[in-house]
């Protein structure tokens, strides 16, 4: 590559800090949670919005914007169908309470942007925006035509690439359009990323209704909460690690960090506590007992052992369970469970042998939701091999090339790697389990995204020596 350039790009993204910061902020203020579809908008207002936005930003800077109509836009530096795309999504998760900044009025702290949706999946969509505007400014030349694409439904079921039945706006953008030849996904760490696990959720309803008490966990809007009232039940005034609450009825509440659904914690979350405080009541009516058993050893059960649907692969790694969330559903209760599982097991297997072990323990399968499929590409193809090195240059290492947990849009669209720009790096004084991706007070680190550029950068020039398309 031409050091002269490099040096001249390297220089204009140390001063991008006040751009990148003003587009990320500008991004971020925008509540973009899924919600209740609208005429043109599939997946709501809010992720409509940024698509608008970005378009608007993309026109402003002289980039040929499409809009695909399917909730999904994209701005190419060419004329023409794109050849790479750079794939960012513009949807949040739910910010869930306990912030101590506010979700959707981003600021500037100690080096990083704090908000809702600012390391995932933002700040990743200025940083390569303002690549792009370095690149024109600088004239560079390239045999091929890159484009950035957002998507508005990445966190919810990746419905705005795959199509989602019934909705005449949201056939799907590899219904209606050629995807590029090849794709980056910077929504994962560096370096390349070659496979994924596969997802599914399935909703486990008990079979005889609760008595005198309702439960609820993993809401929408409080992901790390938990609470059970009780209608008329003398509960103690003091349960450990719960908050006792006493008026018309009592309500017991817990709450543990909202985390990533693909990376669980053995020691349990609010499901968890809140079933632990229910089993230590007397007042707990002897038949609801095995409810709130099996919730709490379904909550630490990880690895799915107790559903028989246990799964390792040498590169995908073990399958996890993830229990998200419970609400009574007209007197029954019912469990959210998310699952990440690799090659080895299929969604159809684990749905049956799940309906096998429920069944035992007063329990069924009253809704399995399949969601994206594992997959593994070749970790020793040219594109995989030179941008790895590029990746580890730059940031001093000497990683392989490897598998993620998570889903990303890698999972639905052809020849698609996850590379980077994972700029989560929270400021030194949170607390652990503050300012990750989906947690409480999200950071995304300026100066993360500005060496995620600089990668960037290096790996869209040698795009242009190799052959890849």
């Amino acid at each position: 590559m031409d050091k002269e350039l490099l040096q001249k790009i390297d220089a204009m993204i140390e001063e991008s800090d006040n751009v990148l910061e003003h587009d990320t902020i500008k991004l971020v203020n925008i509540k973009s949670v899924k919600s209740d579809p609208k005429p043109g908008a599939p997946f709501g207002k809010g992720p409509k919005k940024v698509l608008d936005k970005f378009m608007k930003m993309g026109k402003k800077r002289g980039y040929y914007v499409t809009d695909y109509k399917v909730g999904v836009v994209s701005a190419a530096m060419k004329q023409g169908l794109p050849d790479l795309g750079i794939w960012v999504h513009g949807d949040v998760v739910p910010e869930g309470d306990g912030w101590r900044f506010k979700p959707y009025r981003a600021k500037k702290y100690k080096g990083c942007i704090i908000g809702r949706g600012a390391t995932d999946n933002k700040g990743q969509l200025a940083a390569v925006l303002c690549l792009f505007d370095i690149f024109k400014k600088l004239g560079i030349k390239l045999n091929y035509n890159p484009a950035i694409y957002v998507g508005s439904n990445e966190e919810t079921g990746m419905l705005d690439i795959t199509g989602m039945n019934g909705n005449p706006d949201a056939r799907g953008f590899i219904n209606v359009a050629t995807p590029p030849k090849l794709s980056l996904v910077p929504d994962a760490g560096f370096p390349m990323v070659y496979g994924g696990k596969g997802g599914a959720t399935l909703f486990l309803r008990s079979k005889t209704p609760l008595h005198c008490v309702t439960v609820t966990a993993g809401r929408d809007d409080s992901p790390g909460s938990a609470s059970a009232t009780f209608a008329s039940l003398e509960i103690p005034d003091s349960i450990p690690d719960c908050t006792v609450v006493k008026d018309k009825a009592t309500t017991i509440s817990t709450f543990t960090p909202p985390r990533h659904g693909s990376n669980p914690d053995p020691n349990g979350n609010m499901i968890t506590l809140i079933s632990r405080a229910l089993l230590s009541l007397d007042a707990l009516h002897p038949s609801d007992r095995y409810i709130f058993e099996f919730f709490e050893k379904i909550s630490t059960d990880i690895l799915g052992e107790c559903l028989d649907i246990k799964t390792e692969h040498p590169e995908l790694g073990d399958l996890t369970v993830f229990s998200s969330g419970i609400e009574t559903v007209n007197g029954y209760a019912e469990i959210r469970i998310n699952i990440r599982y690799p090659l080895g097991i299929t969604f159809e297997k684990i749905v049956e042998n799940i309906e096998k072990t429920t069944e035992k323990v007063g329990f069924m399968v009253v809704r399995a939701n399949k969601g994206i499929l594992p997959y593994i590409l070749d970790k020793n193809s040219e594109v995989v091999t030179s941008l790895t090195e590029i990746s580890n240059e730059i940031i001093g290492e000497d990683k392989k090339p490897y598998t993620i947990k998570g889903g990303t849009y890698a999972h639905v669209l052809p020849n698609a790697y996850p590379y980077g720009m994972n700029g989560n790096l929270p400021p030194d004084d949170f607390p652990k389990g503050r300012g990750g991706a989906h947690g409480i007070d999200e950071a995304v680190s300026v100066a993360r995204l500005k060496r995620a550029m600089r990668i960037y950068a290096r790996a869209m020039l040698k795009l242009n020596e190799i052959e890849w398309r």
